[in-house]
């Protein structure tokens, strides 16, 4: 029991440090933003190529349908509505991924700023994530709903 209560003690402490940290210094601020910068570059091109081929793959599939002879149309349309969902959740994953870059930079450049300011600042960058979330979430619904009324 003493250990247990000593561990909880410990954690809280490290919490309430962690919390109070001083405002770094505008040059780690800057490090801290191009590092995150370029980690969110690195996703959204890689969540771009995963569209690229998403659209790639669309095509192809609705392409070959079309041109397979049978005349069958409800196959088309299976395919164009498969398409469209696969594409609008690859669209979604770019604008998660833009959002998630942008919050995590936002978070860093609230890093400089002195404790007092720093919450609402995390506030701000968390609340803004979570309305880009929210729009993607919405044309993400949109297109699913299209793809559902061609199939």
């Amino acid at each position: 029991m003493k250990t247990l209560t000593l561990t909880a003690l410990a954690a809280a402490l490290a919490f309430s440090l962690a919390a109070c940290k001083p405002a770094e210094s505008p040059e780690q601020v800057a490090e801290d933003v191009r590092e995150e910068a370029v980690q969110a570059a690195d996703e959204v091109a890689d969540q771009q190529a995963e569209l690229a081929d998403a659209i790639d793959d669309a095509n192809e599939e609705v392409a070959g349908e079309m041109n397979d002879g049978d005349g069958a149309l409800d196959d088309t349309a299976d395919e164009v509505a498969d398409g469209i969902e696969n594409v609008a959740q690859e669209r979604y994953d770019v604008a998660v991924a833009k959002a998630d870059g942008i919050k995590q930079m936002e978070q860093e450049r609230c890093d400089g700023l002195e404790l007092g300011e720093r919450g609402a600042c995390n506030d701000a960058a968390d609340a803004a994530y979570e309305a880009a979330k929210a729009a993607a979430q919405a044309e993400l619904d949109a297109a699913q709903a299209e793809a559902e009324a061609i199939d």
